[in-house]
């Protein structure tokens, strides 16, 4: 950052005091982009990445607060100063609620402006290397621990096969239930290994354009053979002339593949699994008009969520298992993965449900 100039988009319809904030920042080497209202900033943001944005609290067409949510959501490294009068202090103070990181009251102090922005990316880019550290410390511990109980993994098909000496009945059943049990701690490693690289920042989005709806035929007829021993039904909707989407197709994969072996996972013999695919217009943030995404949906016809743990299923800290069946064991981290894989391409992921009526899980990406 030290040898690039500070990106800082600067929202406020009092043209004199913007242009000379704008000139200030100018001349003390900031790059300062300006907008004269809210939905012009919002378009800003959308069409570049800032390093600060300055907002003014009350703007035509969107105020601060609006932008500010707008900005929380869509671009998580933009810093959000606000700007306001004495008599919005309230807002401000609500504005910092919602992950502003400074208010100033004007007049805007020009003197202390240029240290106060410094300092807050000085503090950003510090804890961005933090969370990069303790990132990569984790994902090397995961590593290591992965490393050796593939291996042992490996050594305990080999007795079984007898490559040691022959072995009776009763080891054998003891040495698969290792197996089993080894199996289920590398599934969990490998979900830990996936979530510590998405949080981390290491993965990048390799988008192309496609069919979201000929992604999930893809991946559902993967599903069906393991079904057919479970007398679980599967049907696949998908509406006709879907607009293709730019998505990473590996990434939104790995989505449907949670979604569908939990639906499996959860869904009784003679059950059904519904998967259906359509356009639909999301509200994304309040006050604001809905936006068309293609959005998929994958109900299963189990026992259902209750309305006390619905609110969790994306907590990486719930240990969740739908339907109440106590022989599944989930980490409930395929669900955060998709999470912010989803995220990460501006959509939106949910669940609905009901006890006994079964629960749908859903997820949407934007039409550009």
């Amino acid at each position: 950052m030290a040898d690039e100039k500070i990106q800082v988009l600067l929202a406020d319809d009092e043209d004199p005091l913007r242009m000379t904030i704008a000139a200030w920042l100018g001349d003390e080497g900031f790059a300062v982009d300006e907008a004269a209202d809210g939905v012009e900033a919002i378009k800003k943001i959308q069409g570049k990445d800032y390093d600060i944005a300055m907002l003014d609290i009350k703007m035509p067409g969107a105020n601060g607060l609006e932008v500010l949510r707008y900005a929380r959501k869509n671009s998580t490294q933009t810093e959000i100063v606000m700007m306001t009068g004495m008599s919005d202090v309230s807002m401000a103070v609500e504005a910092m609620k919602l992950g502003a990181k400074e208010y100033l009251t004007k007049p805007v102090d020009m003197d202390q402006l240029v240290p106060q922005l410094k300092a807050i990316i000085k503090k950003r880019d510090a804890d961005d290397r933090i969370r990069k550290l303790q990132a990569e410390h984790t994902a090397r511990l995961l590593y290591d621990l992965h490393n050796p109980i593939s291996g042992l993994r490996q050594s305990i098909g080999y007795l079984m096969k007898g490559m040691a000496g022959s072995i009776g009945d009763h080891q054998k059943e003891l040495l698969g239930y290792m197996t089993t049990s080894i199996d289920k701690v590398i599934a969990l490693l490998n979900d830990m290994m996936d979530l510590t690289k998405l949080e981390g920042g290491r993965v990048r989005l390799n988008k192309g354009i496609a069919s979201l709806a000929s992604t999930v035929q893809t991946v559902c007829q993967e599903f069906r053979v393991p079904i057919q021993s479970t007398n679980i039904t599967m049907d696949v909707h998908a509406e006709e002339d879907l607009p293709p989407l730019e998505y990473d197709q590996e990434k939104i994969e790995q989505v449907l593949h949670i979604f569908l072996s939990n639906a499996i996972a959860h869904t009784p013999p003679q059950g059904a699994i519904v998967v259906q695919v359509r356009k639909v217009a999301i509200v994304l943030e309040e006050g604001r008009p809905p936006t068309e995404h293609v959005m998929v949906s994958v109900f299963n016809s189990g026992e259902g969520i209750p309305a006390e743990e619905l609110s969790l299923v994306f907590d990486r800290y719930r240990d969740l298992v739908a339907g109440q069946k106590k022989e599944v064991s989930m980490s409930g981290l395929g669900l955060i993965i998709s999470q912010r894989i989803v995220e990460a391409h501006n959509g939106k992921i949910w669940a609905e449900s009901e006890v006994g009526k079964g629960a749908t899980f859903y997820f949407a990406l934007p039409i550009r």
